[in-house]
């Protein structure tokens, strides 16, 4: 039923009954029963037959299917993957609907308009930010193509080390805020991409509420980065190994802002002492969060820098029109990693 809804979203249709209908299922050939599943359903307060077809059913047996539906009194839609210009010409003529990621065609209703909800902007802590990012990573290179949300609220909570009540309170906030949708409150409840958008209309109104992880850039003595731990490429140094942007003079390094010891605050200099000789010191960016954390998401080329998502959010802003280029580079090559 998930899929089905997930299909109809695209063209402004709702499903509010899905009714499996074996009976009428039983009455069909073997060579074409195997390859169909039928339910009555109601799509925008109009009675169907669903007749959900998979990929394996051929086009003489489709057609055979429509000559035995006929004469039967009930509207009828096909809901499949693959169609054929002459299948769907056979389904107009007999007044039958259809229903594609390529088209629909419903001669009973017209679409409803469907409205993206509204997301509203919050402040959001430090593990919000981490949680939210964590679901975006989830859907995008580990769950399927649905909406919906396939792990649960303990699974997460062990992946980032954050306490289920923690992650609990932030996904009500989150569908309070419009961010999710969820049949429920509690960590038994399942979570789902609103309604209206799919998954990368829903990821790009995100990013625009999502702020800069970065806190603060210090700057340090080459000679002193023994003194840093737990770092990662970040800036231009990170951007310029997955794009066609070239490295900054100055190399960039990310830590969590709560790593700057005190052996690391002595040897700070000013950004203008740093920039008059910049292949002898580092930039060092202070972060809110340890970017290290999205790396069981992520495949291994991603791994010597700082996440593609926040790297993202941290040169936003950055006043260069190749770097805003090369940034939607980055997430288009991320995309091209889902299900590789």
């Amino acid at each position: 039923m998930n899929q089905v809804q997930q299909i109809l979203n695209q063209y402004g249709l709702k499903l509010v009954n899905y009714t499996p209908n074996p009976d009428m299922a039983a009455l069909m050939p073997t060579p074409i029963r195997t390859h169909i599943t039928l339910a009555n359903v109601v799509i925008n307060n109009h009675d169907f037959v669903l007749i959900d077809i998979d990929d394996d059913l051929n086009d003489d047996r489709f057609i055979q299917l429509i000559k035995l539906l006929k004469n039967i009194p009930f509207p009828v839609i096909f809901i499949t993957d693959n169609l054929t210009s002459e299948t769907q010409l056979n389904i107009m003529q007999n007044n039958f609907g259809f229903i594609s990621h390529n088209g629909f065609f419903l001669p009973a209703i017209k679409p409803v308009t469907l409205n993206k909800p509204t997301m509203q902007l919050i402040s959001l802590s430090k593990n919000q930010q981490i949680i939210i990012l964590a679901l975006i990573y989830w859907k995008l290179l580990q769950d399927d193509n649905s909406n919906i949300f396939h792990i649960k609220v303990r699974q997460l909570a062990k992946f980032l080390d954050i306490t289920p009540m923690t992650i609990s309170r932030a996904l009500r906030t989150f569908v309070d805020a419009g961010w999710l949708a969820t049949s429920g409150y509690t960590r038994n409840h399942s979570f789902a991409i609103p309604a209206g958008f799919d998954l990368n209309s829903w990821i790009q109104e995100i990013l625009h509420f999502l702020p800069s992880p970065v806190q603060k850039t210090v700057y340090i003595p080459l000679n002193d980065a023994t003194k840093i731990t737990n770092k990662r490429l970040t800036n231009l140094t990170a951007l310029s190994k997955f794009t066609l942007v070239a490295p900054s003079a100055m190399l960039n390094w990310a830590i969590p802002a709560k790593d700057l010891t005190a052996n690391l605050r002595t040897v700070c200099i000013p950004e203008f002492n740093a920039s008059l000789a910049p292949k002898k010191h580092l930039a060092v960016e202070l972060w809110k969060y340890d970017a290290a954390i999205f790396s069981q998401f992520l495949p291994t080329n991603y791994q010597i820098a700082v996440d593609p998502i926040s790297l993202y959010l941290s040169l936003r802003n950055f006043h260069d029109k190749q770097v805003h280029e090369q940034l939607n580079v980055l997430l288009q090559n991320l995309v091209k990693q889902r299900k590789k």
